[in-house]
């Protein structure tokens, strides 16, 4: 079966701009595209008339986005997937054989919560395969990819992914380190995590960054600013205590590029 990918649609200019940056990357890669929309269960709506009109909406929004994107992208495939429920449970499930899942910027969240008022950043936590967050503003003038390294498992992991998709795209690859430990440690970590990286991947112009001035999330946001891609590994050195790393979730609050969250190591 050919692999998916799943893109979040809500008829915002946000949920938009998501489906066109999945659209291109399916159609670039040959894979199907998989509109997905969910209509909140039939008791959180006060009347039953309500619910039937809200999946009309739904249905008349999957209909319009598919029409939009196969203008633009004429040979490529794309499914609709119409589900009853929360949007970060509904993509969770459908994650499970996709190649990546796809979502919007959405809401800031408050002061309490750590985070999980978002949905975009529920979706980066619990899908089963790596997920890309899109802002609704890409820069116009964008170049390179960014990845972030902390020497951890979840790191190489990402680096290696954002060598690939540097490569694709015919960008330079920037490796990102930050903190404010010995310098001969930061330059450690950044020469072990390119290693062999450019064997790997010929062609590929690889530019070490090691910036002792702010702090990691600080650090790849700032880089990441004009970037094509930031990729960032899931957990990095919170290992399994964790759901997401401090870092990982501080950037996706704060998204300024298409940002692919790559999936946690296995263990051994």
């Amino acid at each position: 079966m050919k692999k998916k990918i799943l893109v979040g649609v809500d008829g915002s200019v946000v949920g938009s701009a998501a489906a066109d940056w999945a659209a291109e990357r399916a159609s670039d890669l040959g894979l199907q595209l998989n509109l997905v929309h969910a209509v909140p269960e039939p008791w959180a709506f006060p009347e039953k008339a309500l619910h039937k009109d809200a999946t009309a909406q739904a249905k008349d929004l999957l209909q319009g986005e598919t029409a939009r994107v196969t203008a633009r992208f004429p040979s490529l495939e794309v499914l609709t997937t119409l589900s009853s429920g929360e949007p970060a449970e509904t993509m969770r499930k459908l994650s499970a054989d996709a190649e990546m899942v796809v979502v919007g910027t959405d809401r800031r969240p408050g002061n309490h919560g750590e985070g999980f008022g978002s949905v975009s950043f529920q979706i980066a936590v619990i899908s089963h395969c790596a997920v890309a967050i899109v802002p609704g503003l890409l820069a116009h003038e964008s170049s390179g990819v960014v990845v972030g390294v902390d020497g951890s498992r979840d790191s190489e992991l990402a680096v290696e992914r954002a060598a690939d998709e540097a490569q694709r795209m015919g960008q330079e690859l920037l490796v990102v380190h930050a903190g404010s430990g010995p310098g001969a440690t930061g330059h450690m970590i950044l020469s072990a995590s390119v290693d062999g990286l450019a064997e790997r991947h010929p062609g590929l112009v690889i530019r070490e960054i090691l910036d002792r001035e702010r702090a990691p999330a600080a650090a790849l946001l700032g880089a990441s600013a004009q970037a094509r891609l930031l990729v960032l590994g899931c957990k990095g050195r919170g290992g399994a205590r964790v759901l997401v790393g401090s870092v990982a979730q501080h950037v996706l609050l704060n998204v300024l590029c298409p940002t692919l969250i790559t999936r946690p190591a296995l263990p051994g």
